[in-house]
């Protein structure tokens, strides 16, 4: 474990204690979003505040798990680790059926190279999640789906779009909903690639396969850069949903393709450049206010996206880990607002279209 990687463990594991939370919350006030109309008066902001603020949370599923001393094993260290797929799920689906709130789950089809008990397990949690309402789409992890190098007999080396030509993008993505309708009897129309690293011909392949959502977008923000994870939205600084452009995937004025982003609320804290994540403790809450107070809903209902995942949900053992605690705070405190709805991306899609 590297340095850098331990200290952020250290923090993540600070910041979820009663103390770590209250600094938080008394620092919420650094909590700001570029481009959501800030300084309007309270009456302003009250006139364009008319339509439903909808809060989509996704769940990116994936194999792994989170250690006790909060590790996380990725799916890219141990792909045979489903207990992410089922345990991870099923922590989830408890939460979120338990405050009536629905979800998209982005599903990496690495999960169908599962064997026996294993697979049944994952088909079950798969099967309850649909039969409950919440929405199933592909997420796109090339270098550690075991299924979909299996079904296309070749392994890959990367996770980034980047990487990868137009033609085997558009292999990948078509190969990833045929699984999905393979073991589940469903077409996929919403899509994230992991990492969020989405490329313009991703975009052309989406579309081709008859996707309608993705939300890879993470505005204002890049990383991995020296990695096959790399990924890079620092040219999008726009925190609403708009038609993905086939000639650059970051620019939001082009509007030329089928395929509507609905981005990953993103957010400024102390320099930092973060997502509405529950990893991020209070601040998750925090962030949701300042969307809440100032995003433009005087024509369209806004969209609010979560992100987490099926690991940070759950221990080796298969109990609920820190970050579904989290969840639930986020879910009561945003509740309190009468006009705020739950919903997953297909619905929230046709709602905004």
């Amino acid at each position: 474990m590297s340095i850098t990687y331990y200290l952020k463990i250290r923090a993540y594991w600070f910041f979820n204690t009663a103390l770590g939370k209250s600094i938080l919350k008394l620092l919420s006030g650094f909590v700001y979003v570029k481009g959501l109309s800030e300084g309007l008066s309270k009456s302003i902001v009250n006139i364009r505040n008319k339509l439903p603020f909808i809060i989509s949370i996704t769940i990116d599923a994936e194999s792994g798990y989170v250690k006790k001393n909060d590790h996380r094993v990725w799916q890219k260290s141990d792909p045979n680790a489903y207990i992410g797929f089922y345990k991870g799920i099923e922590n989830w689906r408890a939460l979120l059926n338990k405050h009536n709130s629905k979800a998209t789950f982005f599903l990496s089809t690495n999960c169908f190279n599962a064997k026996g008990e294993e697979y049944k397990k994952i088909i079950q949690q798969l099967k309850l999640l649909l039969k409950e309402g919440h929405e199933i789409g592909l997420h796109m992890h090339p270098d550690s789906d075991l299924a979909l190098q299996a079904s296309l007999g070749r392994r890959f080396h990367s996770t980034s779009a980047k990487f990868f030509s137009s033609e085997e993008i558009s292999e990948l993505i078509a190969e990833g909903k045929r699984l999905i309708k393979r073991h589940l009897g469903i077409d996929a129309v919403s899509f994230r690639w992991g990492n969020w690293a989405l490329s313009t011909d991703a975009v052309s392949a989406l579309e081709k396969n008859g996707f309608k959502i993705d939300s890879s977008a993470t505005p204002g923000i890049k990383g991995h850069q020296h990695s096959g994870m790399s990924y890079d939205w620092s040219n999008v600084a726009f925190h609403y949903p708009w038609k993905l452009s086939i000639i650059d995937y970051q620019n939001t004025s082009h509007q030329n393709s089928s395929v509507l982003e609905i981005p990953i609320a993103t957010f400024n804290f102390l320099g930092l450049g973060l997502r509405a994540d529950p990893a991020n403790s209070a601040l998750l809450s925090a962030s949701f206010e300042h969307y809440y107070k100032n995003a433009d809903r005087s024509k369209k209902k806004f969209v609010f996206v979560v992100i987490s995942h099926s690991i940070e949900s759950a221990y080796e053992d298969g109990s609920p880990a820190k970050v579904v605690g989290v969840m639930e705070e986020f879910i009561i405190h945003s509740k309190k607002h009468s006009d705020v709805k739950f919903m997953g991306l297909a619905d929230a899609y046709r709602l905004i279209s």
